[in-house]
């Protein structure tokens, strides 16, 4: 019977090849996958790298791509016990205006069903609707068998149109969450962030949400959609006490509102720690703040938080390193830690991957180039640089915008280029759209 292999340069796990045994994406040697003892668990998590070549003597980034994924039943074992979370008090503030029209007020009407769904009986829960003005479909009230589909049949209804009154419908919320205060007072802001009625201050909208948190309600944030204010939605949950999230498709919606709302029960790991072993000199840096990354003396630990049942996530992470000599080869390992439901504080390994470096003459741009990587990774990147520009707009609002958007095309444009010439070609008049205004 055919052993999996794994690939020590790109991360590919495969079935043994017959003949010679060379990687499938990116031409390396294989090695049999054996975990450690002690280091397998019921998580899968595997990395992999968009460019296994560099060229010597000079610094160069390369991408790791972390994927995790959890089973939809977790071992009996690792259960959560039985018991009833404290009742919570839920309110929900969905932007419905013009920018969040199509996919963005789809997702954030779902995100709002599936959270209801994870509400018990004893549960407060509200939803706040804004854009040119603010309102409340659905009072405070406590969560009985039929919230679910009075929730529902509100959201029916409710059409993305109009101006967007971030800073007065988050104060709506919040008002709400004050009405029939549970142990748990939460305000989830589903928005894109891009605020243009009414107040729209970074600092003075962050410290509603600060004197929210003084008031014993909590303030997170998810952002939804490519193009949403990140620096806005980050201010927020920041002086509100809570988190934020990106979410591009509707599938990493549970993900979030698990841990929001303490439902241990759905979750599969708690705690999620990634720790990579990364060469002298390097750095990592994450392309989202929903991972921050904090990094002493060659180990990187990524902070991943929960994560719930049958669910995939995906860390894209910049990899800075220093030039090295002609056939040097950098590797990067670790492990992924986390706590069961049941609290049992579990491991597994994570593979290794290699940058090989060759000499400058004789280095092509694309060479070793793991294309299906190389692919996920330019999607993240594009949505990494619409937040970049944001957090720029705000920092520097007056002043060299053009010039910041022609460095993010020419960035985005340079990768493009590993995907192929005529590939790239395709993608600059679209690059160039994204940024157009």
């Amino acid at each position: 019977m055919a052993q999996l292999m794994r690939c020590p340069f790109c991360g590919l796990l495969q079935d043994e090849p017959a003949g010679v045994k060379e990687c499938a994406r990116c031409g390396g040697g294989l090695e049999y996958d054996s975990q450690l003892p002690g280091k397998a668990t019921y998580v899968q998590v595997q990395m992999e790298l968009d460019q296994v070549a560099a060229p010597a003597n000079q610094n160069v980034e390369r991408y790791l791509l972390v994927t995790i994924r959890t089973p939809a039943k977790i071992p009996d074992g690792e259960a959560a016990p039985s018991q009833q979370r404290p009742p919570v008090n839920f309110a929900a503030v969905l932007d419905v205006s013009g920018s969040m029209q199509g996919a963005k007020i789809s997702q954030a009407k779902q995100a709002v069903e599936r959270a209801v769904q994870y509400l018990h009986p004893g549960d407060v829960f509200s939803l706040v609707t804004f854009s040119n003005d603010v309102t409340c479909p659905f009072e405070p009230d406590l969560v009985t068998g039929q919230t679910y589909e009075a929730v529902k049949s509100a959201l029916q209804s409710v059409q993305a149109g109009g101006m967007t009154a971030l800073c007065a419908g988050l104060e709506t919320g919040i008002q709400k969450a004050q009405v029939r205060k549970q142990d748990s007072n939460l305000v989830l802001l589903l928005s894109d962030g891009q605020a243009n009625v009414g107040e729209t201050d970074l600092e003075k909208i962050g410290h509603r949400a600060f004197k929210a948190r003084q008031g014993g309600s909590l303030v997170s944030c998810i952002g939804v959609g490519e193009d949403y204010n990140e620096v806005l939605m980050a201010e927020i949950a920041t002086q509100g006490g809570g988190r934020y999230y990106h979410i591009q498709h509707a599938n990493q919606i549970p993900a979030y509102l698990a841990g929001e709302l303490g439902e241990v029960a759905a979750l599969a790991a708690r705690e999620t720690r990634l720790v990579l072993t990364i060469p002298a000199g390097a750095t990592l840096i994450p392309l989202s703040a929903t991972y921050p990354v904090t990094q002493v003396e060659g180990q990187a630990v990524v902070n991943v938080g929960d994560i719930p049942c049958d669910t995939e996530l995906e860390i894209p992470l910049r990899l800075a390193l220093l030039a090295q000599p002609p056939d040097t080869r950098l590797s990067i390992q670790g492990s992924l830690s986390f706590r069961s439901p049941a609290g049992h504080a579990l491991e597994s390994a994570v593979n290794r991957v290699t940058v090989r470096f060759v000499e400058q003459h004789a280095f092509q741009q694309r060479q070793g180039v793991v294309m299906p990587v190389a692919e996920r990774v330019f999607v993240q990147l594009r949505a990494a640089s619409v937040l970049r520009m944001a957090r720029l707009q705000y920092i520097r609002p007056r002043g060299g915008g053009p010039d910041q958007a022609e460095t993010v095309m020419e960035e985005l444009g340079a990768y493009a280029e590993l995907l192929g010439k005529e590939r790239a070609e395709a993608e600059r008049p679209s690059i160039r759209d994204q940024f157009a205004n």
